[in-house]
């Protein structure tokens, strides 16, 4: 097959769960003999307009000036915004040059309008969308972002994608409810490379705390950082790594420095696969605050790490993990560290409880494999163009 990818961030800087998902099952289509080309933000200032990678072709759109790159975050978040703009002529070029088997979009975190195109040159495509979106969107993202998903989410009911991949049956069930016939709609679940998160030499430190995660409102890492406090004014020897970049970083070293936390929370920033192997080994525990997820693919990592996890309840979570044998499920709703805090001193103060977690989650991540979900991503393509 010859398939043309659209994804707004590119897979070769800082983007989340769904850029992974995208080049992991890229990679392994190409090494299937498919011939996979790949247009994508250039949401990095040092990026390539063309770039060859494990049998692909890369084409990274310009978004924004260089210099806007200059200001923080500024043109990371800009070159998502304005990608679904600037793309469509780059896809309409291609499509007329070349003749693609299919058309699959990424939806990372809204549409672009490589639907129009596709549709102009009568070329299947499909969708992977991660989340569903509703009004409770506005408290975890900024009104910006939120009002944009909200508005082109309808894109999913105004055109028929000849497919919409979703990761989970919650996403699933909710899209079935917005609208989608049930008959285009087929879960995927997301994926681990489940060898590599195994590092037997490196030992794991006691108390070591570790999330991992884009620096972004709706991650809250800032819940973290308090539960973290209040674990070491309970007399719990507590350090936490939080690993990832974004647009609260500057806001969350305020709060470390504020809570006299210089020592014991390290933001590590974004560290590539090789350093977050690790880093995940040295952890007892995984935490994990977020409000908003699509799967929960950070879950599954530290799964094949072995790691027990801590974590706020998401429906989305359901399908892979069972509170009280991975981990602990908290279904709090006030934002108290309260609860929080106490499930990671349970885990903490029973090694029998840990034992028994790492066991349970070193056999629920080795059922997961991105060759198995780039198999089930092929066969949902050759349908499709058949």
């Amino acid at each position: 097959m010859k398939l043309l990818y659209v994804n707004n961030t590119s897979f070769l800087s800082d983007g989340g769960g769904g850029e992974e998902r995208a080049n992991e099952i890229t990679k392994r289509l190409a090494a299937r003999g498919h011939d996979i080309t790949v247009v994508m933000g250039k949401t990095d200032p040092g990026l390539l307009k063309w770039h060859n990678d494990h049998g692909r072709r890369f084409r990274h759109v310009t978004c924004v000036p260089e210099f806007v790159f200059g200001y923080g975050s500024l043109g990371y978040f800009l070159s998502r915004y304005l990608f679904a703009f600037v793309s469509l002529p780059v896809v309409v070029w291609m499509l007329w040059r070349e003749e693609f088997d299919a058309v699959v979009e990424t939806m990372t975190p809204y549409p672009t309008f490589a639907v129009l195109a596709a549709k102009l040159f009568e070329v299947p495509i499909v969708a992977t969308r991660h989340e569903f979106f509703d009004w409770d969107c506005y408290e975890v993202h900024d009104p910006l972002t939120a009002t944009i998903q909200l508005l082109v989410q309808n894109f999913l009911r105004l055109f028929e994608y000849a497919a919409l991949v979703v990761p989970t049956e919650h996403v699933k069930e909710e899209f079935v409810a917005y609208g989608v016939p049930e008959e285009r709609l087929t879960v995927i679940p997301n994926g681990v490379e489940y060898e590599r998160y195994q590092r037997p030499d490196i030992d794991t430190e006691e108390g070591r705390l570790v999330v991992v995660g884009r620096l972004t409102k709706r991650k809250r890492q800032d819940r973290l950082i308090h539960a973290v406090r209040q674990l070491r004014d309970d007399g719990y020897d507590v350090r936490l790594d939080i690993l990832g970049d974004g647009p609260m970083r500057d806001r969350l070293e305020r709060l470390i420095a504020d809570l006299d936390l210089d020592a014991h929370v390290t933001m590590q920033g974004f560290v590539d696969e090789d350093e977050k192997f690790d880093l995940l080994n040295r952890a007892e525990l995984f935490v994990f605050a977020s409000t908003q997820e699509g799967f929960g693919i950070v879950l599954l990592e530290a799964m094949a790490a072995g790691l027990p996890i801590v974590a706020k309840y998401l429906p989305v979570y359901e399908d892979f993990f069972i509170d009280g044998e991975n981990g602990y499920l908290l279904r709090d709703s006030n934002g108290s560290t309260d609860e929080f805090v106490a499930a990671v001193q349970d885990v903490l103060d029973s090694p029998s409880i840990r034992d028994e977690m790492k066991s349970k989650n070193l056999r629920t991540a080795e059922r997961y494999s991105w060759s198995t979900v780039a198999a089930r991503t092929e066969t949902i393509l050759a349908t499709t163009i058949a």
